[in-house]
């Protein structure tokens, strides 16, 4: 009985050993980077892709492209434009628009855009992403930091 023991003992010891010696702790193995960017075949705009935890602390939120009526800052009324909310709309320094597309969960493609007039809180478009593709309003300029690794700091 005694001889089981020392073994019993002995074999707890050794696992223990293993664990505590492998390197990285439970936690620091299971912590995955709260955003990554992803080379996209056949572009030169790199996929911003978030953890979930990450979407969250940033509040994003997308809205749908979709087709609507507008009516032109001159008072005409246009059916069936494609538009999405103002707020999802990002000017370039050099005056080009974009805005940030979901691709799949939680992860974004900067695309550009074309906009024809303001209407209200709807930019109407000559140029944009396909009817029900999802486009960011809130989180763009954190997306745009990770894709140019701008950390905020100096």
């Amino acid at each position: 009985m005694a001889m089981r023991l020392k073994v019993l003992i002995a074999a707890g010891i050794v696992l223990a050993g293993a664990t505590a010696c492998s390197g990285a702790t439970a936690t620091e193995k299971a912590v995955a980077p709260p955003a990554s960017v992803v080379a996209v075949v056949g572009s030169p705009v790199p996929a911003v892709h978030l953890s979930s935890e990450a979407a969250s602390r940033l509040g994003l939120a997308t809205a749908p492209a979709r087709l609507a009526d507008a009516t032109s800052p001159d008072g005409v009324r246009s059916a069936h434009r494609l538009v999405i909310p103002y707020s999802a709309v990002v000017y370039d320094r050099d005056g080009s628009s974009w805005t940030y597309a979901q691709t799949g969960a939680l992860t974004y493609l900067r695309k550009p855009i074309t906009v024809d007039y303001i209407s209200g809180d709807l930019a109407v478009l000559t140029k944009g992403p396909a009817v029900g593709t999802k486009v960011v309003t809130v989180g763009s300029p954190e997306l745009l930091g990770v894709e140019y690794d701008i950390s905020g700091e100096e």
